[in-house]
């Protein structure tokens, strides 16, 4: 970051193994315990494509501000936002603009008098956010800790382990990993198959493997996290 940006010292980069893995889901529910607990949590989207505004209501920006208690605006959560849902750079060049690659970064000084600050990042680790800007540049330029993301789903193991292999090869630390369950958990539990028993493998598996980080398990429509964690340390 600029060395004149002043910023929260403690704070969370949540992102993604991919898009469509729960990862507002885990984000907001990760702002409501920091909430609960006691803090003033700022929130930040860098950037938004596939809404009208940022206080549209349902979208990424509106559900983060409405689960921190409502602080500042919507527009202080995600200064950039472009209708298309698609890359924020081709949604951006869609209407005529072009996605403001500093603002991704100083536009987090928004939240300077916040106790701790959750940005939630677009798509994956290494999404595009702007033309000369992946999800991992601005991480890295931030410095704070990485959710990462993933649908609870076969393939977890493998999709977790190249993200924070990739996120600490850039320097970056590990907070923990979210297995999201982004639809209504099928199977029984029995069946080697099903839902919850891929997910039980794929926590094991992460951590034979190496991960190194905690890995937590977030319920379809749940704001609380299995095993329980404590967010606020693991900013730390």
């Amino acid at each position: 970051m600029p060395a004149s940006l002043a910023i929260p010292s403690r704070g969370l980069f949540v992102t993604g193994t991919d898009t469509g893995v729960g990862k507002t889901a885990a984000a907001v529910a990760i702002v409501r315990w920091l909430v609960a607990a006691g803090h003033r949590v700022g929130v930040y989207k860098p950037v938004a494509s596939g809404i009208a505004a940022a206080d549209e209501p349902g979208g990424d920006p509106r559900r983060l501000w409405e689960a921190a208690g409502r602080p500042a605006t919507p527009a202080a959560v995600c200064p950039q936002v472009f209708p298309a849902a698609i890359a924020p750079a081709r949604a951006a060049a869609a209407v005529g603009l072009a996605v403001d690659d500093p603002l991704l970064r100083t536009g987090l000084a928004a939240w300077k008098e916040s106790d701790i600050v959750v940005i939630e990042g677009a798509g994956g680790l290494c999404s595009p956010l702007g033309a000369d800007t992946l999800g991992v540049d601005l991480a890295a330029a931030i410095g704070y800790p990485i959710v990462v993301v993933d649908a609870a789903r076969l393939g977890a193991v493998g999709r977790n382990l190249a993200t924070a292999r990739a996120a600490r090869a850039a320097g970056l630390a590990v907070a923990a990993c979210v297995l999201s369950h982004v639809a209504p958990v099928a199977g029984d539990p029995a069946d080697p198959a099903s839902d919850e028993a891929i997910v039980a493998a794929a926590r094991a598996d992460l951590e034979r493997h190496g991960l190194a980080a905690p890995v937590v398990i977030l319920g379809h429509g749940a704001d609380v996290f299995r095993p329980p964690l404590d967010w606020w340390r693991a900013a730390g």
